[in-house]
């Protein structure tokens, strides 16, 4: 990594906003540019208004993997935090900036009301190390209860497989009811290519190891896991995960990440490629929407992942701009919603009449990358 420090208006220069809508009766609207407090956002893509954590209406959360809670870099101290984005565009701060000692704060999940003692609890990935130096050691499962502010050491997610350091670990899914993963939070380590069980007596097993070894199928690198849209897939409660065949976390560095989506079942992993899905994971905007509500969303990264094998050292070039936002109307025509979408990772979320899109920009743990360039922007529904 350079050593460059970057002041804020070069930030600003580097996450240019440059964002075009290609439907007259929805606006964008900049919330957050690169060099102010934001280093890698995640909104939270499973959010539901009236769930456990729902604010005042129109309000969303967003998470944070970098950011400490002064200016320059504490290798002593945790990092990432958890906001709720008001719809006057206000920010409320949940959990401050590595006030756990959490060493970032990744994808949380809000757990099911019958999650046990948990129940409703916001459950998030963390390394225990913080920075470049953490992402490839065992990490912790946090949790932090409804009204809480400091996040709770759940549990030690074990190793596994042939690389067996838990490290690069994300959530994935809880298990929904009537299918054989019932009960259960499963979560991945992109590191040892394996899913987990987690249940509520905060006991983590492994539950599908990917690393190619005995018999084992793979290697595979999980990226996400998700239920499928039925309405593409045509069938109710299909467990996908999507990731990389024939690599691992320690392959090579490279922007280029295209992932295909495998089906989970009969307690494997199969081979083949489900083309229906060959864009991935996809939202149902809710009915706050306007005249798009119900239809599927989703990012299309067209191959660019920043925070996947990032390749360190050439961090003072802006990212491009080659990400859009991919509409599927009810006759599954797609139709470019959203084009000219700066790339990282972007995630969306929808709150009231607005999408949420995050950008984590260049990487803060995988990517080394100490400095606030993630990015928020909306699209409204104006009529």
């Amino acid at each position: 990594m350079s050593n460059a420090r970057f002041t804020a208006e070069q930030l600003r220069e580097l996450t240019q906003f440059k964002v075009e809508v290609h439907d007259p009766r929805y606006v964008v609207e900049p919330l957050v540019s690169g060099g102010e407090f934001l280093y890698d956002p995640q909104v939270l893509w499973d959010w539901k208004e009236g769930c456990a954590w729902s604010g005042p209406e129109g309000s969303i959360l967003i998470s944070e993997i970098g950011g400490q809670p002064q200016v320059e870099t504490d290798w002593s101290m945790g990092h990432g935090g958890l906001y709720r984005l008001h719809a006057d565009n206000t920010w409320e701060t949940i959990v401050a900036p590595g006030v756990g000692r959490q060493a970032g704060v990744f994808r949380p999940m809000i757990a099911p009301a019958d999650w046990g003692d948990f129940a409703n609890n916001i459950l998030f990935g963390s390394q225990i190390v913080p920075h470049r130096r953490g992402a490839v050691m065992d990490h912790m499962i946090y949790s932090l209860a409804p009204g809480e502010s400091i996040p709770y050491p759940f549990a030690l997610v074990p190793r596994s497989g042939k690389e067996q350091i838990s490290g690069a670990f994300v959530p994935g899914v809880f298990g929904r009811k009537g299918t054989p993963e019932e009960g259960l939070f499963l979560i991945f380590s992109m590191h040892n290519s394996t899913i987990y069980a987690v249940r509520p007596d905060a006991t983590v097993t492994p539950w599908l190891v990917m690393d190619g070894e005995g018999g084992n199928p793979g290697p595979l690198m999980p990226y996400r896991m998700f239920y499928a849209d039925p309405a593409i897939v045509g069938e109710e409660n299909m467990l996908v995960l999507e990731g990389k065949w024939s690599t691992n976390f320690g392959g090579e560095q490279t922007h280029e990440f295209r992932t295909k989506h495998y089906r989970i079942a009969d307690g494997t992993i199969h081979s083949e490629v489900i083309e229906s899905l060959t864009g991935g994971a996809v939202l149902r905007a809710p009915k706050g929407f306007g005249p798009l509500a119900g239809e599927a969303f989703r990012p299309e990264y067209a191959g660019f992942m920043s925070s996947v094998h990032w390749a360190e050292g050439d961090c003072t070039e802006s990212l491009p701009y080659t990400t859009s936002i991919i509409r599927r109307d009810a006759d599954g025509t797609e139709h470019v919603f959203a084009s000219n979408i700066q790339a990282g990772q972007n995630l969306i979320g929808f709150a009231g009449d607005r999408m949420i899109v995050t950008n984590m920009g260049h990487s803060y743990s995988s990517g080394n990358f100490k400095h606030p360039d993630g990015t928020v922007f909306a699209i409204r529904y104006v009529g």
